[in-house]
């Protein structure tokens, strides 16, 4: 709204940056139905995709593409052109691998806008889990808005011993029910993962590494056999034909099915992790959205950037590995539950 606002004042251009290809196409669809009776002409700028140059007033790019935007506006003499940077997912900046493409673009603009006061560019950065907000506040020299403020309520809790007590207080909430314990599966991943679709909820699954997603999407797959079998209301909500449809939809982007997934696939389970390729990870994030894939199993990569409709997440500990993950990882998983206008409530 405040981009809006600012473009329909001053005439100036407004960029939307996000870190991933599947959000900022996600963001471009959306501003095109909200600012299409307004006139104002959204573009694209990802991966292949690119708008003619300087034909656009809303530009949505991801944070390289939009870096390569500012240099070419410095070189050619066009950044007064530019009034708005909005940044999506901000805490990028402290990303080991990606971070410094977007500190530097914050850089060129902060020092623009030290030079250029009267055509200065104003920097809008927005984050669920930014923790240093004040330290980057300071260095954008922002104002920092805070609030607590969730639109869809977020249950958290932790799973110990058969027990699922509050993530907050610890206080027991409840005991795991006996007909979701299932045998080698201390944590109750596969429990609760039964249960959520059980009671109808799209599970998203959180693994530490491709290995354990693969594994644990077979197990899962084999719980749920069972259940199917004994339980013919649960067995009735699997829609097959249209499972059918996105095994085809794979075959076709791959040239074979992976083998895991022929197995994983007929029972409503998938996984998603960095081996697959982006034409499959994206059939398999349409399934999930569609509700034919019911339990998604995924590394910590699906934790950002894609926008799905689970009810419930649940992290596997991490108790291999060179580090635990951080508070940030933690909050990415977890959100990824009762996103707004997909669910009303969620639980991690």
């Amino acid at each position: 709204l405040i981009a809006a606002l600012r473009l329909a004042l001053t005439g100036r251009k407004v960029l939307f940056l996000l870190p991933y290809i599947s959000m900022a196409k996600e963001r471009m669809q959306f501003l095109q139905r909200a600012w299409r009776r307004v006139d104002i002409q959204v573009a694209a700028f990802v991966g292949a995709q690119s708008a003619p140059s300087r034909e656009w007033t809303c530009g949505v790019c991801t944070t390289e593409k939009a870096n390569s935007l500012i240099n070419h506006a410095i070189l050619d003499g066009h950044m007064e052109e530019i009034g708005v940077v909005v940044i999506d997912e901000l805490h990028m900046v402290y990303d080991s691998s990606r971070g410094g493409v977007l500190e530097s673009l914050c850089a060129k603009i902060i020092l623009w806008n030290s030079r250029n006061p009267a055509s200065s560019i104003r920097i809008i950065g927005m984050s669920a889990t930014l923790e240093k907000l004040n330290e980057v506040g300071r260095w954008l020299d922002a104002k920092v808005i805070e609030t607590q403020f969730r639109p869809v309520q977020l249950n958290e809790r932790i799973c110990c011993g058969g027990y699922i007590r509050d993530l907050k207080s610890g206080a027991v909430i409840r005991e795991m029910p006996k007909r979701f314990r299932v045998f080698d599966d201390p944590e109750c991943v596969l429990g609760l993962a039964a249960e959520g679709i059980f009671f109808r909820k799209l599970v998203l699954v959180f693994c530490s590494s491709k290995a354990d997603v693969e594994k644990t999407s077979l197990d899962l797959a084999k719980v749920l056999d069972g259940i199917y079998r004994s339980n013919e209301v649960i067995s009735s909500r699997l829609d097959r034909q249209a499972l059918y449809r996105v095994r085809l939809s794979l075959e076709r982007s791959a040239g074979t099915l992976d083998a895991i997934l022929a197995q994983t696939l007929p029972r409503g389970v998938a996984f998603h992790h960095a081996g697959l390729t982006a034409e499959e990870r994206e059939c398999i994030e349409d399934g999930f959205r569609s509700g034919v894939i019911m339990v998604l199993v995924a590394t910590s990569t699906l934790s950002s950037g894609v926008n799905l409709p689970a009810s419930r997440v649940v992290i596997k500990a991490q108790i291999r590995g060179p580090a635990a993950i951080s508070g940030t990882t933690y909050k990415q998983m977890s959100g990824r539950s009762g996103r707004l206008g997909h669910v009303e409530a969620g639980s991690a």
